[in-house]
């Protein structure tokens, strides 16, 4: 199974999002945290990291998106884990701010139903099929297969 967990303060982006990861046709764990500080205790609180991959937005209430992604990067069982930033912003100076803090993709959020469908299961197929995960992460498929 693999687990994502959706940073994101909108609750309409955050069911559209997860209605969209859950079409992409694979066995999925979905946790959705609505702001920085519940989704940095959510991955400190002591257990072992519960999820493959991270989706976060910038804009978030009590701890931005670039403060969740430099607590991440500076968490020394956390380093490793893929983050991938969705924004509604478009700036060339977040998009650099993000990939300088260790971001592994940035994708500017979509408005319309059918993108979002198709980026939500890129990025399912993608970081679940395509890509070995670090040893550390809980999913258990590859592209070929299980994570040794």
């Amino acid at each position: 199974m693999f687990r994502i967990l959706i940073v994101e303060d909108n609750p309409a982006d955050a069911q559209m999002l997860q209605m969209a990861l859950e079409r992409a046709g694979r066995p999925l764990q979905i946790v959705l945290r609505e702001d920085g500080v519940k989704a940095v205790e959510y991955l400190t609180d002591g257990n072992p990291c519960k999820c493959d991959l991270v989706l976060l937005d910038l804009n978030l209430p009590r701890l931005s998106g670039f403060e969740v992604l430099e607590r991440i990067r500076s968490n020394e069982e956390l380093q490793s884990l893929p983050v991938v930033v969705m924004s509604g912003s478009a700036d060339a100076g977040d998009v650099n701010r993000c990939y300088r803090a260790g971001a592994n993709s940035y994708i500017c959020k979509r408005t319309h139903l059918v993108d979002i469908l198709t980026v939500a299961a890129q990025i399912v197929t993608y970081w679940s099929q395509c890509v070995k995960l670090p040893s550390g992460s809980p999913a258990r498929s590859s592209a070929h297969g299980s994570i040794s």
